[in-house]
Parts: C-alpha cells; sequence; structure tokens
C-alpha cells in the first residue's frame, strides 16, 4: 500500500539527510517480500522496513483499516527526529490518500538544519 511517487519523491530528502548524517527509512504493513520488492523497483537509497504485526504502525497512533482491500494499512506520516532521538516534526495524514508535497519535508529538514 506504499505510495511509490512519494517515495522516489524523498530522494531529495536523503540527500540533505545523508550529508549531515540522517536517513529516511518508511514503515508499511506489507510483507517482508513485498517491501523488499519495492525497494528494488524503486532503487530506493533509504531501507524500507515491514511492519506486517502493525505494532510499530499503532504505536505511532497510524493504524488505519482500509475497507476496499479490508487490510490494516499506515496513515501516511513523516517524523523528523533530532540527535536527541526527540520528534522535531511531523505531518500526519487525516486520510490514507493525503500525501505532502517532498518539497515541504526538504524545508523541514533545513529548517531543523538551521536550528541545529
Amino acid at each position: 500500500m506504499l505510495c511509490r511517487a512519494e517515495l522516489r519523491g524523498l530522494g531529495d530528502v536523503q540527500e540533505k539527510l545523508a550529508a549531515m548524517g540522517g536517513t529516511i527509512f518508511a514503515i508499511s504493513s506489507d510483507s517482508v517480500k513485498d517491501s523488499k520488492r519495492s525497494a528494488d523497483a524503486l532503487e530506493l537509497a533509504f531501507d524500507l522496513l515491514s511492519d506486517e504485526s502493525t505494532a510499530t504502525i499503532q504505536n505511532y497512533g497510524l493504524l488505519f483499516h482500509e475497507p476496499y482491500h479490508d487490510k490494516d494499512v499506515a496513515l501516511p506520516a513523516h517524523f523528523l527526529i533530532d540527535r536527541d532521538g526527540k520528534v522535531a516534526w511531523k505531518w500526519v495524514a487525516q486520510r490514507v490518500n493525503d500525501r505532502p508535497d517532498p518539497a515541504v519535508v526538504v524545508e523541514q529538514v533545513d529548517r531543523l538544519l538551521k536550528d541545529a
């Protein structure tokens, strides 16, 4: 249930984070096999993790039951975690189809860099 365009659009964010020693990782409720297939097909420069049990997704309050496929999925969300392990910025979708513009995420990374 991952949005391929969204994942591809995070390339600029990954470059900025890598320059400061950080990284992106994405988490979905897809199986390990499906997550690996997607990461390989998209040639992502960051890890795509599987949370089939949805434990982490639930802990972040992102669990959504998608009725069309009758499946639990994660609401799209972005979290920037600072060097101290604190959430410096977050964006959480109101519905499954919401996606932030990657430029907004880049702006937040830039802001975090300036504040560091």
